[in-house]
């Protein structure tokens, strides 16, 4: 009789136990979460203010100007000496603060979500190959363009030497030839040999056409060429190849590879995106890499390939699907890090053109004028960076607390 019961009891228990899918609870934990909710609640805020006053509220940064009203505090009443309502204050040109902040939140914001898309959409993508064929061998169609892009990169030197451009698809087709080819009757000793000797040809004989000194550098370095295609170049080269990029980037100081950058394309809020975005790759890179490396030793993952299912199936079926937890969190807190990068290239001067309003930008023209107790020019374009990088970053919080897959209620 207590057997009865108990098996009962259980069977009622997996009965009403109602079956929710991994998204549907971190939903609910996320909002549950007061860290959470104050992160979203703020984000939101900022960003409504920022398309509204963008898409409803007329601004021509070029016209808005009153000497008259030059670092006025902040006011919410009109008088004979300021007839119009100021709530932020006015700066040193007597325009208004407050809609100078709330338009300024249009571009920081949007400079801020391009940045991360760039550096998510380049950072990610390199990531996923690093990570996917470090474990799992290249086909031949991958294969035969891995080496052909090893030979276009590799020819780009007797192409430059020579001021021969035509070089470039040479090396490029000797590199897929080394691929299609390996399957022919021929010993390895000599078929590397008829490459090295291809890529001498390659390299040395259109030479001749400038100099004969051109000439030997070039079949040299195409004899070098040749040989290095014949090598079993695989996944693993692809990885470090791509890791040792973004050590390279990561060598420099973010902040001054991204002045450097902005110096070199000129300032501007599309050349700020792209500086502040090009810094970010190797954060998502390496994220990316490692998630994908967790990802790919699951049982399913072997049960795909051992069905023989294609790379491309297995990369959108199961490698990106299981890897977005971490990719959001650290989406949302790059969010927050790419508006201070921007605001930090707009203080020194480096980021949007004047008159644009952008929050960077405001501070740099206005902290000068606290010594003369003019502390609402700074004070607001500064909280409006502190808020907007405190909602991701709680967001960013939120989630990764929300995501994670052994909290499970």
């Amino acid at each position: 009789m207590t057997e009865r019961k108990f098996e009962d009891v259980i069977e009622t228990d997996f009965a009403v136990r109602e079956h929710r899918s991994l998204w549907l609870d971190a939903w609910r934990r996320m909002i549950s979460s007061r860290t959470a909710m104050i992160g979203l609640v703020i984000v939101v805020l900022f960003i409504l203010l920022a398309v509204l006053s963008h898409f409803f509220w007329a601004y021509d940064p070029k016209i808005d100007l009153d000497y008259s009203l030059k670092l006025k505090p902040p006011t919410f009443i009109t008088s004979e000496e300021i007839p119009s309502i100021h709530p932020f204050g006015t700066d040193k040109l007597g325009r208004d603060i407050f809609r100078r902040v709330a338009h300024g939140g249009w571009n920081s914001l949007r400079v801020g979500i391009s940045a991360v898309g760039i550096s998510l959409l380049i950072g990610g993508f390199l990531g996923l190959l690093a990570g996917f064929y470090e474990s799992i061998p290249l086909d031949r169609i991958e294969r035969s363009f891995l080496v052909g892009f090893v030979g276009l990169a590799l020819g780009a030197a007797p192409a430059w030497i020579s001021d021969q451009w035509f070089l470039y698809p040479l090396f490029t087709v000797l590199g897929f030839a080394a691929v299609w080819l390996e399957e022919i009757s021929i010993p390895r000793i000599q078929r590397r040999m008829l490459f090295t000797i291809a890529g001498l040809l390659i390299g040395g004989l259109p030479g001749l056409l400038v100099s004969p000194y051109i000439a030997l550098v070039n079949g040299l370095l195409g004899l070098a060429i040749g040989f290095t295609l014949t090598l079993p170049l695989g996944g693993g080269l692809l990885s470090n190849l791509i890791m040792r990029i973004m050590d390279i980037i990561l060598a420099f100081p973010s902040i001054l590879l991204a002045i450097a950058i902005v110096a070199f394309l000129g300032p501007g809020l599309d050349k700020t995106m792209i500086a502040v975005g090009f810094v970010s790759i190797p954060t998502y890179a390496r994220l990316v890499r490692s998630t994908v490396l967790s990802v790919i030793q699951k049982e399913y993952i072997l049960a795909a390939q051992s069905t023989g299912e294609g790379h491309a199936r297995i990369i959108l079926r199961y490698i990106i699907p299981n890897s977005l937890s971490p990719i959001i969190v650290q989406t949302t807190m790059g969010l927050a890090s790419a508006i201070i990068w921007a605001a930090a290239l707009g203080f020194l001067g480096l980021g949007a053109i004047p008159p644009e309003p952008e929050w960077g930008a405001m501070l740099g023209d206005s902290y000068r004028y606290l010594s003369s107790g003019a502390w609402w020019a700074v004070l607001f374009p500064g909280l409006a960076i502190m808020l907007s990088v405190l909602g991701f970053n709680l967001l960013g919080d939120g989630l990764r607390d929300a995501l994670d897959p052994r909290i499970r209620t």
